[in-house]
């Protein structure tokens, strides 16, 4: 994909959690002076859709044409050698036609620095005038296990040595209550064959395991409430840590 990325208005397929997961970690490397550290200012600036070179326009029902009017208005000026300024668009196949022949001129020819991104599951239903003018990147669906990853590390690797770290890392995270159920039972499967292994193995950790495989089924009978997930997420860090010291 890579070669791609010099183009300023792409088109990039996929569900709808893997492309702004995927988004936000490509313009964190392209932002962050330490490549996508995920923790600096600009890191944590773009994931909570906050830095202020990156434009994220939502629509509700359909785009309308004052947000359309508001990205032509940002991206009508020469910027300094050393500017960016990264649109996005999720859910692009919302856009009507009215909106796509606004937006054409300004996405045809923009200034140096200037960059679009239409984010859709359903490339065959964005307009075709749309479609024509992007290099089109095709990702693969990614799973909340994969996406959430680095910060179910402590889980997958019984090192809970770091929970300032965790916190970081979970505050700047958008994490809801059925993700949080979802990747209870992800990591409940993935020790249960573990347990299962370490039983046949003889390993002398097996019972660590158990204690881990005990702690989230707790944890699955009393799932977050709503709104608390990163409450449950910190408590659930707590208590594997110390359920599970040898």
């Amino acid at each position: 994909m890579t070669h791609y990325i010099q183009h300023p208005t792409q088109l990039w397929v996929s569900d709808q959690a893997t492309l702004e997961a995927k988004m936000i970690a490509y313009l964190q490397k392209k932002l962050c002076s330490n490549h996508g550290c995920t923790i600096c200012i600009t890191c944590t600036q773009i994931s909570s859709k906050d830095h202020p070179w990156v434009i994220w326009t939502t629509p509700e029902r359909s785009y309308t044409l004052e947000q359309i009017d508001e990205i032509i208005a940002q991206s009508a000026f020469q910027l300094d050698d050393h500017e960016q300024r990264f649109f996005i668009l999720p859910q692009a196949e919302r856009l009507t036609e009215q909106c796509s022949n606004r937006l054409l001129k300004t996405i045809e020819e923009p200034f140096p620095g200037y960059n679009f991104f239409f984010l859709t599951s359903r490339s065959q239903a964005l307009p075709i005038t749309i479609q024509s003018r992007c290099v089109v990147t095709r990702l693969k669906a990614t799973t909340n296990f994969e996406i959430y990853k680095e910060l179910l590390q402590p889980f997958l690797s019984l090192q809970f040595s770091h929970p300032v770290n965790f916190i970081k890392q979970l505050e700047n995270l958008d994490i809801k209550e059925q993700e949080t159920k979802e990747l209870l039972d992800d990591l409940y499967e993935h020790w249960a064959d573990k347990l299962k292994e370490a039983i046949k193995n003889q390993d002398p950790h097996a019972h660590v395991i158990e204690k881990l495989i005990i702690i989230l089924q707790n944890a699955l009978h009393n799932p977050p409430m709503t709104g608390g997930a990163k409450i449950f997420w910190k408590n659930l860090y707590i208590h594997a840590h110390h359920g599970t010291k040898i």
